[in-house]
């Protein structure tokens, strides 16, 4: 529709009275519009196709096609043109059908004869103005319809005591928000929700027409055992009703709840991960707190996992974790679930989560007693022990498992966990495969072991250790032939730190690589020191560790010492255990050959409590084995230690290695020993660990012997 400009109109005068047209025309002209004459009803329609005025002035009477029917077909015009112009129809004075019917035709306002002629220009503007404001809200109408049609929400208004007073469905939703327009407007939000939402939506409307401001709830539909989530959003119209606006957020919700998986679940076993544990732990403190209850919490971890993926790979490893999981999930009671919230998804298992690595965590709720807790444990523990069958690899594992106890350990969830976590070390240092309680002389254990720690971390840089040295004896001269190195630590506090208290700690820490460089430089040196004092050469013995024999920079560590000391190659020995030998035979032999090249003497420590692969011993090439002391203590009444020390021997020297014996303490021994034809030995008969000067006097009073 045309609407009008803000200059000048434009007027269809229709009459065939020409003064009529004329004095029509003149009085456009003095309020400031454009007239245009049409003197009958046929010419009247051709020039509204032809000029789209912005308004018609229409006599009754007219020859061929009367106003009624000018009228008529102008409307016709219009609805396919989708617009609306004034009419305004000029009627005899007293002529009250004539009004009606063209009313009926379509006009939009009628003058009567004699025409007031100066009021007939005012009631022209107003008519246009009028029309102008019509179309403008038409436009507006037709703007807000729009929007509404491409917006996917629904719209309702509400009377402030809660009944339907319109509803419009929105579009694309998968499920009205709430029933059928026709079963809501008139009636009742009660008669239409169900009660609890119903309750809520009332509330928030009471609070929008308290307070002007936007309320917002959410709530639930389920239909076809599907629930459906939407927000209803309420705002006040200023006319003391409420205007609501519902959008369906199912999408939203499921990619929230995808995203809290996410957040939650483990992405490789799908169980709970430790941060929904963690929540999980403390939502249990909370109820167990109020509820006077007690709970458990059982920490375990696979035993020698790494050994699965160094030798199976890490995908064999993973798929083990996956299988673990589903069997503890299997093996817990229901009655240990506790859920991590309401949804069913995390109803399965959330009790048991996967902290990391081969660590899993299972909370046991409501405890009655401790021994419902070991009950569980020892029931994980021996489903653990059953046989894994992963790609055609049967695999024994075993499971150790921590125990601490709410509220008897700890009243919070990072003490709690860090117990049953200490417990469950504890228990692997029982020997693996088991189950421990946490008691409170764990952590003085850890804590008294973890000073130890830094106390040994300190040593090395105050000079605390020292080496002592155990004479080896040619048993046929009865003459010093060499030394081992022994280390020792003087603690300022503790004073001397027996070695089975912090050898096996800096094997743990790893510090036995820097400490076992200090022993082997020191040793070279002091080795050195002797040969120029005495005038002699002493061979020395030093104890490589298992870290240390691994270090890929061993053999260059060597050449270093024994460049800055300046000893003979020769003159120096280092000891490896069995075990350590074997643990991966062919880069042993690689590290063998660059100490072999150097020109050291290579010996096998504690010789006959491994398994030494035959096959390999010859492939080793070492220069000497060391029987252990266990088998040379029962010596001579043992018979059976008789028989393997005398096959140790001779195997030995049918692979032209010397043998040295250790922990001798008899003459008996020592004489059985030459009978068999031992090369060396050592013991507390020979000589106790000593120190520099005490080796010095042994060096000064015997003839120089080196083999």
């Amino acid at each position: 529709m045309a609407v009008l400009p803000p200059s000048r109109g434009t007027v269809l005068v229709a009459d065939d009275d020409p003064v009529m047209r004329l004095l029509m025309l003149e009085m456009l002209a003095q309020v400031g519009l454009d007239g245009v004459e049409a003197p009958d009803g046929q010419t009247a329609i051709a020039c509204f196709e032809r000029l789209a005025p912005d308004l018609v002035l229409l006599d009754v009477e007219m020859p061929r096609m009367d106003g009624f029917a000018v009228c008529r077909a102008i409307r016709a015009l219009e609805r396919q043109r989708n617009s609306t112009v004034p009419v305004i129809m000029v009627t005899g004075g007293d002529d009250l059908e004539a009004v009606t019917q063209a009313y009926e035709c379509g006009a939009t306002d009628f003058v009567s004869k004699p025409i007031n002629w100066p009021i007939l220009g005012h009631r022209v503007l107003y008519v246009l103005r009028a029309s102008d404001a019509i179309a403008r809200l038409r436009i507006a109408d037709a703007h807000n319809r729009a929007v509404l049609a491409a917006i996917p929400d629904t719209f309702f208004r509400l009377s402030p005591d809660g009944y339907y007073l319109d509803y419009e469905q929105g579009h694309g939703q998968q499920r009205a928000a709430v029933p059928p327009q026709q079963q809501c407007v008139g009636r009742h939000v009660r008669d239409v929700l169900p009660e609890p939402i119903a309750q809520r939506l009332l509330e928030q409307l009471d609070g929008v027409l308290r307070t002007q401001t936007v309320r917002a709830i959410d709530y639930e539909l389920e239909t076809d055992d599907t629930v459906h989530h939407f927000e209803a959003r309420l705002v006040g119209t200023g006319a003391g009703e409420v205007l609501g606006l519902v959008r369906d957020i199912s999408e939203r919700k499921r990619t929230e709840e995808q995203i809290r998986r996410l957040a939650y679940c483990d992405s490789l076993t799908g169980i709970p991960n430790r941060q929904a544990f963690l929540e999980t732990l403390e939502r249990e403190l909370v109820r167990s707190r109020q509820g006077g209850r007690k709970f458990a919490i059982l920490f375990m971890d696979l035993d020698s996992f790494k050994r699965i993926n160094d030798t199976l790979g890490h995908d064999v490893g993973d798929l083990l974790l996956k299988v673990v999981s589903e069997r503890l999930h299997d093996t817990i009671r229901p009655s240990d679930m506790v859920a991590h919230n309401d949804s069913t998804e995390h109803k399965r298992g959330s009790n048991l989560a996967r902290l990391g690595g081969d660590e899993f965590t299972i909370l046991i709720p409501d405890l009655d007693n401790v021994q419902d807790a070991l009950t569980v444990a020892h029931r994980v523990k021996d489903a653990m022990r059953r046989p894994f069958n992963l790609e055609g690899h049967e695999i024994f594992v075993t499971a150790s498992i921590g125990i601490s106890l709410y509220p008897e350990d700890g009243e919070d969830g990072t003490s709690l966990l860090k117990y049953a976590d200490t417990a469950m070390y504890h228990a692997k240092n029982c020997g693996k495969n088991n189950a421990k309680l946490y008691s409170s002389a764990l952590t003085t254990q850890i804590m008294g072991h973890v000073k130890l720690e830094v106390g040994l971390r300190r040593a090395l840089q105050h000079n605390e250790l020292y080496l002592q040295y155990q004479p080896q004896i040619d048993v046929k001269s009865a003459q010093i032939v060499g030394v081992e190195a022994l280390v020792r630590w003087r603690h300022p506090e503790h004073g001397i730190i027996p070695p089975n208290d912090f050898i096996p700690l800096a094997e743990e820490t790893g510090l036995i690589v820097p400490i076992g460089e200090w022993v082997l430089r020191t040793a070279c040196l002091q080795a050195r020191a002797w040969q120029q004092e005495c005038r002699r050469p002493v061979r020395v013995a030093v104890n490589l560790s298992a870290r240390q024999f691994k270090d890929e920079n061993l053999a260059q560590t060597v050449l270093a010492v024994l460049h800055d000391t300046g000893l003979d190659p020769r003159l120096l020995e280092l000891e490896l255990t069995e075990g350590t030998l074997m643990d991966d035979a062919r880069a042993t032999l690689t590290t063998l050959e660059q100490l072999r090249a150097i020109g050291i003497w290579l010996s096998i420590d504690d010789f006959g409590t491994g398994y030494s692969s035959m096959n390999y011993l010859k492939r080793f090439d070492v220069r000497a084995l060391k029987i252990d002391k266990s088998f040379i203590c029962g010596l001579p009444q043992d018979s059976e230690n008789a028989a393997i020390t005398r096959a140790i021997i001779a195997m030995a020297h049918g692979l032209k290695m010397a043998v040295v014996a250790e922990g001798v303490e008899t003459d008996e021994q020592l004489a059985l020993l030459e009978q068999y034809g031992c090369d060396m030995a050592q013991g507390y008969l020979l000589g106790r660990p000593q120190s520099i000067d005490a080796i010095a006097q042994m060096l000064a009073g015997a003839q120089p012997v080196l083999r």
